[in-house]
């Protein structure tokens, strides 16, 4: 468990379950009156479904967990068996976990969704007396501290329900993964089973099968049913919502003067002009030999940041003792390349260290270091210090940033400004991260869908074969083996003195694209003769660091010219290229080629690859796949790019109204008056990195 996974939970200001018989107890696994259907297998809880996705390859133990009465027994009976669970079971219990929540979700849509969505803002945390990774376990000082992953998930599903709303229920799909099997049979795409008329009327329940129907009907208690819920004030959960607050009453102050700033221009007349070093000193305390007792510290977009020096990824310098000492409350400071920092100024909230090129500043007492760094990251956002800038590097001169004038509102409107604007961000940053969860999960399944097309075909009925390849298991029994040298040929062809004449391309995750030279942003290579011809219909694959690159493979729509670091590959069939395309792109989202690495930086030789087999379906068949991932992949990518573009626009706006606030354009202290006593919670803090696999291990239990 890492510490930075650990979360404390106030409990009076968090949704806590502990019992299923407790206001927010159907929130639990171990709750009843949700239940759900699984290749047409009925099963009374997503406790069963999650215990029985342990043994793909036991689907004696699925039945006999099924079957249970109760979910404490049909855990229980898993527990005999844990010793037999899937290999992987450790690295994929949380997509697992997520994949059994929206099937009871998509299932019992108007009971569920009305209770995730009475937890109002607040974190939701599952209770527990043992187990602190999927709940957060109670403290002597009344908090709850755990990894909370299940209440993480359930805080990730909320914004999904609120964001998609009844699109949540459509489907769900299986997940890309080996053996995703029920009953020893490929887990297929879950449906909601609603009527249209249960959608419009808002009653959509899960539909009973005909046998269900005939059969005696095993009496489940709902929690629905009892007063508590019934009578719950979903308000009551909101700090939020205790006050109405809307940005739109801000007005402008009533009086302004000039500042003399040429990147400031007017302020509030009642403000004060304080040149910097009246408010901050530069402290410079190299660590030198006591560098093993600070944590390293980065400034990143997301302000001051302790690094994971155990990762070993990123750079770090070779002599840790040059580093200088950062305490919190400092302002660290980056006054060098300026214009292409993606973050000038950080507040540090960490005691550490970090690197002697950046510039650390401490407050002389006076005004708050919080509006400072706003001040300053409003005017890096626009990158409005130009005026400051020397030299090649755009350095600001330590002496020169000391002697330029800050704004300064009274102390207490400062702290107003404080206030308001964390208020402001976390909302908007609670929006725009519920926007990336869907996006996430648009991708996720997306991915799932290519990944069953290419391996499955699109009919679930057929009968499979083992492929016989360690990392793609069975293959429809139609379906042949053919080593890729049979329909790839590597081309190199070096551009020479005619690089010029080609545009310049690159694999992204976007797949090959034209890289725009106009601005010269990224890297280049400082021998263009020695890049490659790369014709639209080619295949340019990176067959090294495979496990770190963001995409492998790409199917290139355009002529130009590539670096001589990747492999082409040309294919004289174009349907073939794309299926080709579509197959590895799926075994790279899992990184599924690594029994075919080698070396250090885990390269897939280029004979290797051309040997290595691909599954092939009939050429009508692969015409019926690619038809339908791209009717899947246009759909899904159209509502990307919506998503995106309202992330971009709230982004604009956030930008502009931190402006507006920090320089005085808008007077925020009667509104700021006027917010709940505490800041509303980015609960969505809690489930951003949820999807960071490596950051919720747990040893086995």
């Amino acid at each position: 468990m890492r510490p930075e996974q650990i979360r404390t939970y106030e409990r009076a200001n968090s949704v806590v379950f502990l019992k299923t018989d407790e206001p927010f107890g159907g929130l639990s696994n171990m709750a009843g009156g949700f239940p759900v259907r699984v290749n047409g297998i009925h099963i009374l809880t997503s406790e069963a479904l999650y215990q029985a996705c342990r043994f793909p390859h036991r689907p004696e133990v699925q039945a006999l967990i099924i079957e249970q009465k109760s979910p404490m027994t049909a855990k229980m009976k898993s527990k005999p068996h844990r010793h037999d669970s899937r290999p992987d079971w450790d690295q994929i219990r949380v997509k697992i976990m997520r994949w059994c929540l929206r099937v009871k979700l998509a299932q019992n849509w108007r009971s569920f969704s009305e209770l995730l969505l009475q937890t109002g803002e607040m974190p939701i945390v599952e209770e527990s007396r043992k187990d602190d990774f999927w709940g957060a376990k109670a403290t002597d000082d009344g908090t709850l501290v755990g990894m909370n992953v299940l209440g993480r998930l359930l805080m990730e599903l909320r914004e999904v329900v609120r964001v998609q709303g009844r699109e949540s229920l459509v489907s769900v799909q299986p997940l890309a993964i080996p053996d995703f099997l029920l009953g020893g049979r490929p887990i297929e795409i879950v449906t909601s089973q609603v009527r249209e008329s249960d959608i419009e009327s808002g009653t959509a329940t899960v539909a009973p099968s005909r046998e269900e129907t005939q059969r005696p009907a095993v009496k489940q208690a709902s929690l629905f049913d009892a007063p508590a819920v019934k009578e719950a004030d979903p308000a009551a959960y909101s700090a939020v919502r205790a006050r109405s607050v809307h940005v739109a009453e801000l007005k402008p102050h009533l009086e302004y003067k000039e500042s003399g700033l040429p990147w400031l221009g007017q302020v509030p007349s009642h403000w004060e002009l304080v040149p910097n070093r009246g408010l901050v000193r530069r402290r410079k305390v190299l660590v030198g030999k006591r560098h093993s007792n600070y944590r390293l510290l980065s400034l990143t977009k997301q302000g001051v940041i302790v690094r994971d020096v155990s990762s070993g990824k990123g750079k770090f310098s070779s002599d840790m003792g040059t580093s200088q000492e950062v305490r919190s409350g400092d302002l660290v400071f980056c006054l060098f390349d300026v214009p292409e920092t993606p973050r000038t100024v950080g507040l540090s909230r960490h005691d550490g260290m970090i690197t002697g090129a950046y510039t650390v500043f401490e407050s002389r007492g006076r005004g708050t270091s919080e509006y400072f760094e706003l001040f300053y990251r409003a005017m890096d956002d626009r990158k409005l210090l130009s005026p400051l800038y020397s030299g090649l590097r755009n350095t600001i001169p330590v002496e020169r940033l000391l002697g330029t004038k800050t704004p300064q509102p009274p102390p207490d409107e400062q702290a107003a400004i404080v206030l308001f604007l964390n208020w402001a961000n976390g909302r908007l940053e609670r929006a725009i991260r519920a926007k990336r969860t869907v996006i996430a999960l648009l991708n996720e399944r997306k991915q799932a869908i290519i990944h069953r097309a290419v391996t499955r075909g699109l009919d679930p009925s057929v009968p499979l074969k083992p492929a016989g390849i360690p990392w793609l298991g069975d293959i429809p029994q139609h379906w042949g083996l053919s080593p890729n040298r049979g329909f790839l040929r590597i081309r190199k062809v070096l551009v020479g003195e005619r690089h010029p004449q080609f545009r310049l391309l690159s694999l992204t995750k976007r797949g090959v694209i034209v890289r725009d030279l106009s601005e010269m942003r990224g890297k280049f290579s400082a021998d263009m003769g020695t890049s490659q011809e790369v014709r639209s219909g080619d295949l340019v694959f990176c067959l090294f660091d495979v496990p770190e690159t963001p995409r492998t493979v790409g199917l290139s729509e355009h002529d130009g010219m590539i670096t001589g670091a990747y492999t082409v590959m040309e294919c004289s069939d174009v349907e073939m290229a794309k299926f080709l395309e579509l197959f590895y792109i799926a075994m790279d989202d899992r990184k599924l080629l690594s029994p075919i690495y080698s070396g250090l930086r885990n390269t897939i030789p280029k004979d290797r690859f051309l040997n290595a087999k691909t599954p092939i379906p009939p050429a009508n068949e692969r015409a019926a796949i690619l038809a339908a991932v791209q009717n899947e992949a246009a759909s899904s990518n159209q509502t990307i790019s919506r998503l995106e573009r309202e992330i971009e626009l709230l982004r604009e706006y956030r930008t502009r109204l931190v402006a507006d606030v920090v320089t005085g354009k808008l007077d925020v202290r009667d509104v700021a008056a006027r917010l709940p006593d505490e800041a509303p919670l980015d609960t969505m803090d809690d489930v951003a990195d949820l999807n960071d696999e490596t950051a919720v291990e747990e040893s086995a239990a």
